[in-house]
């Protein structure tokens, strides 16, 4: 069953990326691709009509400017012309929710990846290159591998905080009393990643800190202070404080949730890395730490988070 409307053959789409590669270097803009591996098998008729279904759905969610088709086997790709690394993230968004129906039938398990031009690759087979070697990262990330993705907020943070494991990418650790480390090891993370957007201020990114109290004593607001004028937008979530509009360099997310006071986190995305910590407070004063590498996992709390508590879609 062939798709329907404007989805193209492997042929076209590998020519318009290379056409849209000399384009961007030309202009010196740039542009992405989002490859959507479906994990299913050919041969199938039953499989063909949901692959064809799902092609259908592509084309109806993308924007007229965007390309969409096959590109190997069953694996679809849309190429995104001027549109960044976040301006990705948010079409996979809009793409995951077109593809709802489909994830939940056992012919398919559908993987996002995307890779940007030219910071993933100077051409479009250096970025289709990426954006395939990121299919298997993501599936080996803690988002998939748990199926964190049909969880909800609270319920991942409590797995993630409680779930024992030492890796390269994912970690735990104890603060606070009668630990190594001190309780305001936090404070003293959340100032180095401020001081990691102060390195690179045009460098776009997103950072949420929650935490009991948001005022204007909040330990992190004198890095910010310092860092000046940064592209990295900051959130201060938690209970305001009575001087809540003395904050400056960061916005402040009222949110006074009883879950807050025994569970506060760190959530950082950038172009180039993503970073997570979520403490749980336990018996004595004591901090049961999660903290993680794993962009992909990091993304997905971000989207999880912004979704629960209708914060908007709005990324770096």
């Amino acid at each position: 069953m062939k798709p329907a409307g404007r989805f193209y053959d492997a042929d076209f789409i590998k020519e318009y990326g290379n056409i849209e590669s000399l384009r961007a270097a030309r202009y010196n803009t740039c542009y992405s691709i989002v490859l959507i591996d479906t994990g299913s098998k050919a041969g199938d008729d039953g499989v063909d009509a949901f692959y064809s279904d799902i092609a259908d759905a592509v084309t109806s969610s993308v924007r007229s400017c965007d390309v969409a088709g096959a590109i190997d086997g069953r694996q679809i790709l849309v190429i995104l012309p001027e549109t960044d690394f976040f301006g990705t993230l948010l079409t996979i968004r809009k793409l995951s929710r077109a593809l709802d129906p489909f994830l939940s039938t056992t012919a398919f398990s559908i993987i996002f990846s995307h890779a940007t031009f030219p910071r993933d690759g100077k051409g479009f087979t250096e970025l289709l290159d990426r954006a395939r070697a990121k299919v298997a990262e993501r599936r080996a990330s803690l988002w998939e591998s748990l199926d964190l993705k049909d969880k909800l907020f609270w319920e991942i943070m409590g797995e993630l905080s409680s779930k024992p494991c030492a890796g390269f990418d994912n970690s735990v650790f104890d603060a606070g009393a009668g630990m190594p480390m001190s309780e305001f090891f936090i404070d003293q993370l959340n100032e180095l990643i401020v001081s990691e957007t102060a390195r690179a201020p045009q460098k776009r990114g997103i950072l949420y800190i929650a935490s009991r109290n948001v005022s204007a004593t909040h330990p992190v607001l004198r890095s910010l202070g310092l860092a000046g004028n940064v592209a990295t937008k900051v959130f201060l979530v938690g209970p305001a404080g009575p001087d809540i509009e003395e904050i400056k360099n960061a916005t402040p997310v009222p949110l006074d949730d009883p879950r807050l006071k025994e569970m506060f986190f760190t959530f950082y995305l950038s172009e180039d890395a993503g970073y997570a910590v979520i403490c749980r407070e336990c018996w004595g004063g004591a901090l049961s730490c999660f903290h993680t590498s794993d962009a992909v996992l990091v993304e997905g709390l971000i989207t999880k988070f912004q979704g629960e508590y209708a914060l908007g879609e709005q990324l770096g």
